[in-house]
């Protein structure tokens, strides 16, 4: 092994790191060694213009920059950046300094799931592998220090869990933890506070929708217990569905989000078919029952069909209204804790919500215990 080390330095020297930097890779590894968890469990404040791509507690691999064998694409390449990974599990992952998005979307060559930002000075970041890309994450955009860039995944060439973190300066890529070092922002695996002027309070201020964009006001924010958004990510809004939530928020003067958070946590947009095994039906999953007294017609054909989409979203509407989701933050809890009844479900159904809400960065969970992440098993949900 020291020889092929020593042949890789020669090659390495010969080369010269433009070209390496060329031919470098994604990496693709679950963290398995921990370089450094100390002080996981605290909280530091954010100093200066840099700051750690997360919010809460993570781990940092012994897979930094360098050469090293790909455990996907089974040879030795160039890992062009440092892989981390977040406490207790999968959590938000956010810009590290201010910059404009250059690049958001699929890449081919194994990075899955990436954004790309340009800051100043000729530097460029890089976040790859992510679950999920928050829509308003688009080419062009500009983002500030702490902003949500998406939640961290295993997407593209990875064989679990983690973050791709790179950093470069003028096309050159460097090392992310002597960078960040040296920028009074060190990868210690601590947990960082939400920038400077973010809300601190039990409200996430939801910016004036755009026109068409669904009823105004703040969500609250979501809390603890929460158990599915642990492991599912948001997931794409259909364009058909998209509209039927936006339209029904209008209608109800209620944030279309919330329906959308709803619409995740019951069937993943309609994704997830057939009724449930306490037998609740249709997208928004009402219990026939509660569909008898709170069925709605959404499309206007003179009926309410509990599998028609449009009549299940807008009777979702309709519902939360009645249960008090105009009525402030605690209305909004208080008419999710009806719609079924479990204070996880409140907490996963806000989660999603601020997922889809434009300008909003959902909070991390709290990371108080750094042992083993929590348990996947489904459980089914709470009979309305």
């Amino acid at each position: 092994m020291a020889k092929v080390l020593a042949v890789v330095a020669l090659i390495g020297v010969l080369l010269g790191a433009p070209l390496l930097a060329a031919i470098a890779i994604a990496g693709a590894a679950v963290p398995a060694v921990a370089v450094s968890t100390r002080g996981a469990c605290g909280t530091a404040p954010a100093s200066g213009q840099w700051r750690p791509p997360f919010v809460q507690a993570y781990t940092v691999s012994s897979r930094g920059i360098g050469w090293s064998y790909h455990p996907v694409f089974k040879r030795w390449n160039f890992h062009a950046g440092q892989d981390l990974s977040t406490l207790p599990g999968p959590g938000p992952i956010v810009a590290a300094n201010t910059g404009r998005v250059i690049r958001a979307g699929w890449d081919t060559t194994g990075y899955g799931n990436l954004v790309d930002l340009q800051h100043s000075g000729g530097i460029q970041t890089r976040y790859a592998h992510l679950a999920t890309i928050d829509p308003h994450i688009v080419p062009g955009a500009t983002v500030h220090a702490g902003q949500r860039l998406g939640v961290e995944g295993s997407t593209g060439a990875s064989t679990g869990n983690h973050l791709h973190f790179e950093v470069s300066i003028r096309g050159t890529r460097v090392d992310p933890i002597s960078f960040m070092k040296e920028h009074h922002a060190p990868l210690d695996g601590r947990a960082v506070e939400a920038p400077r002027g973010e809300p601190d309070t039990d409200m996430i201020a939801r910016p004036a929708a755009p026109p068409g964009e669904g009823g105004a006001g703040p969500l609250p924010r979501p809390g603890q217990p929460r158990r599915n958004s642990l492991h599912n990510s948001a997931l794409p809004i259909p364009a058909d569905i998209h509209a039927l939530y936006v339209a029904a928020g209008n209608k109800y003067g209620i944030p279309w989000a919330l329906l959308a958070g709803v619409g995740m946590e019951e069937t993943a947009h309609g994704r997830i078919t057939g009724a449930s095994s306490a037998g609740a039906q249709g997208i928004m999953q009402f219990m026939p029952a509660t569909w008898a007294r709170w069925g709605t017609d959404g499309d206007g054909d003179s009926k309410a069909d509990i599998t028609n989409p449009a009549d299940s979203i807008y009777s979702a509407a309709n519902y939360l209204v009645h249960s008090g989701a105009t009525d402030g933050a605690t209305g909004i809890r208080r008419a999710l804790f009806a719609y079924n009844h479990a204070d996880w479900y409140v907490n996963d159904a806000l989660y999603y919500a601020t997922e889809y809400t434009p300008g909003t960065r959902a909070p991390a969970p709290s990371p108080p215990d750094c042992g083993s992440p929590p348990s996947s098993a489904h459980q089914e949900p709470a009979q309305k």
